[in-house]
């Protein structure tokens, strides 16, 4: 048996509990195109282009090893564009939102930032 209810809010749907925020550098770091984007970066200090940075993804995401895209011949070339927009236009300009990389969209290089790197060791 239900019991009565005198107040017409108690009616209403129950109010959820607020989701906890999550830590702005978890976000970050859940993707793993951004994680090998800051890992390259850290190794290479020095400012590198899109498509350096976006064959190297692709690669890591295929299990090649480094420098490896020219043997393999035409078969990722479709996969690496895909990977070299996804950078340009997700990946590369929220790492910049959150001031861990510089990306020169005029030239197309991204350089490491100290917060960048401090995402790393953090995680």
């Amino acid at each position: 048996m239900l019991p009565l209810v005198s107040e017409p809010e108690s009616l209403s749907t129950l109010q959820s509990t607020p989701a906890t925020e999550t830590d702005p550098a978890t976000d970050l770091l859940a993707d793993q195109q951004r994680r090998t984007v800051l890992e390259y970066l850290v190794e290479h200090d020095r400012p590198v282009s899109l498509v350096e940075l976006a064959e190297y993804v692709t690669l890591e995401q295929r299990g090649h090893p480094s420098g490896a895209l020219a043997a393999t011949g035409d078969a990722l070339l479709g996969t690496r564009r895909r990977v070299q927009l996804s950078l340009r236009h997700v990946h590369l300009p929220a790492l910049a939102a959150a001031d861990a990389i510089d990306f020169d969209v005029d030239t197309n290089t991204i350089s490491l930032r100290e917060i960048g790197a401090e995402l790393l060791i953090r995680r």
